[in-house]
């Protein structure tokens, strides 16, 4: 009993060591998404498909771009939460909280310069896609708590027997045609986004997922 509980306090700072690493990540991997998503609004050729709804949302019924990215947020989780009979998770909560509350404070700093040509536009339109895949695979990696439309895709693919990518491609169809007839910037930039973001992420969970396995 006692060798139990001599171990026990030997693990607790590995265990909040543990904890305070993955929580660094999960945050600055949040923040890195919401810096990315301010780039593309930025640029002005179009945002990824959920800002396209945030920002159709907050110039037809007020309220800040990170204001609306909360409260989708928050609705789709307590949805996916009742549809599956589960807890809302406290980590997808805060996710949804910290990347609003980033969106705005970056917005409204006004640290992103206006480019001045079509040229320096479309960089920034890429510089912040791969940013915000960054930050995606950061967040993702620290599985401390997953996105909003994570679990509604995932809902989606158990309840009506789709792939994972079919359940998303319909939600994330569903978001854009929501935004484009709430006057959304639909652009070139949407349909960038689309097919980079995925990969960018993907190689930034597994560089991050390898590096948290051997520090955390």
């Amino acid at each position: 009993m006692a060798s139990n509980l001599l171990t026990n306090k030997q693990q607790t700072p590995y265990v909040v060591k543990h904890y305070l690493i993955r929580m660094i990540v999960f945050i600055a991997g949040l923040y890195l998404l919401a810096f990315g998503v301010s780039i593309i609004i930025k640029a002005n050729l179009g945002t990824a498909t959920w800002d396209v709804l945030h920002i159709g949302l907050s110039q037809n019924f007020g309220l800040s771009i990170g204001r609306w990215v909360q409260i989708v947020g928050v609705l789709m989780v307590m949805i996916t939460s009742v549809l599956e009979k589960k807890w809302v998770q406290i980590g997808s909560v805060l996710n949804i909280i910290f990347v609003g509350f980033f969106l705005n404070q970056i917005l409204a700093a006004d640290i992103i310069p206006t480019a001045p040509t079509l040229l320096l536009r479309v960089i920034m339109l890429l510089l912040g896609v791969v940013i915000m895949g960054v930050g995606s695979g950061m967040y993702v990696a620290s599985q401390i708590g997953a996105g909003p439309r994570d679990g509604m895709t995932l809902y989606i693919s158990k309840r009506f027997k789709l792939s994972v990518g079919t359940s998303r491609t319909i939600l994330e169809s569903v978001a854009l045609t929501s935004g484009w007839l709430l006057g959304g910037p639909v652009a070139i930039g949407t349909f960038v986004t689309v097919p980079l973001i995925g990969p960018i992420m993907q190689r930034s969970l597994g560089v991050w997922t390898k590096l948290l396995v051997k520090v955390a």
